[in-house]
């Protein structure tokens, strides 16, 4: 069981978890478009998604303290080096003009870490945005850039999907806002902060009703699949939103609520099975 439990804290404090939680999100867009055969691009993306994590995650703990890091701290610079160098390999393999889209996301990333701004601030520690920072980066790594890489068509449809993308990903961060409450500086004015934990699902709730009906939006994509597995994980979604508390338990937000958008793959999945 000690070995067990060791494998598992390695799984979602190297990324693992979030980096396929990203490769669902992006094998969900290719679904939805009829995408098939692009096992190399989601391998690509998840390799990104461990480096661009452990480096906003470990970067500083690497920097600081690397003479006297644990077995376990250790193991996740090992994975995240072996990541980076395979994405960078895998990187070849992408067209120049995926790589233009996706390097604002990429400077995001970069920004919402290493201090730029006046008194040594990143995106990071700027009130009240890192949320959004965060829903416009995995939207765009999640929906535009994939669908760039294989020329899919950027039409409203496209467009609805971004913001649908957003939406569900800033619902999806508020658990981890409503955690952090306790241990946040009141400089960040986050979400909780500013109007409460239970006004936070209330704001929470309101935005997945408009990821639903976003959906009525769609022609092309609009399909009985496509409006089933939409209010399927709008349900799920809002079931995690308010069993969201501040004293929850250690995994609730690093496993299970990462864990929605794997979910939202499998229903897509399974309902593909069944009626398509």
């Amino acid at each position: 069981m000690k070995t067990l439990k060791s494998i598992f804290r390695f799984y979602i404090n190297g990324s693992i978890h979030v980096a396929l939680a990203i490769c669902a999100l992006v094998q969900i867009t290719f679904i939805k478009y009829g995408i098939s055969g692009q096992f190399i691009y989601i391998l690509f993306s998840f390799l990104g998604a461990i480096t661009a994590y452990n480096f906003v995650k470990y970067s500083k703990v690497s920097k600081l303290y690397h003479k006297r890091l644990t077995k376990s701290m250790k193991g996740i610079r090992v994975l995240t080096i072996l990541s980076c160098v395979s994405f960078i390999y895998l990187s070849f393999r992408v067209s120049i003009n995926t790589w233009i889209y996706m390097a604002p996301f990429i400077a995001l990333t970069v920004l919402y870490v290493v201090p730029v701004f006046p008194n040594k601030k990143n995106l990071r520690s700027l009130a009240g945005v890192k949320i959004f920072i965060i829903g416009m980066v995995w939207a765009g790594m999640t929906v535009l850039v994939p669908l760039v890489h294989v020329k899919g068509n950027l039409n409203l449809n496209f467009l609805i999907e971004m913001i649908q993308r957003f939406l569900f990903i800033v619902v999806m961060m508020l658990p981890f806002e409503v955690r952090d409450l306790q241990y946040d500086d009141v400089a960040l004015e986050t979400i909780p902060q500013k109007i409460g934990v239970t006004r936070t699902k209330l704001f929470g709730s309101i935005l997945l009703v408009i990821f639903l009906l976003l959906t009525a939006v769609k022609n092309e994509l609009l399909s009985s699949i496509e409006i089933l597995s939409t209010i399927l994980i709008t349900t799920i979604s809002l079931f995690f939103l308010w069993g969201t508390d501040k004293k929850q338990s250690e995994y609730y937000c690093s496993f299970w609520v990462e864990s929605i958008p794997i979910m939202w793959l499998i229903i897509l999945v399974i309902l593909e099975s069944l009626f398509s």
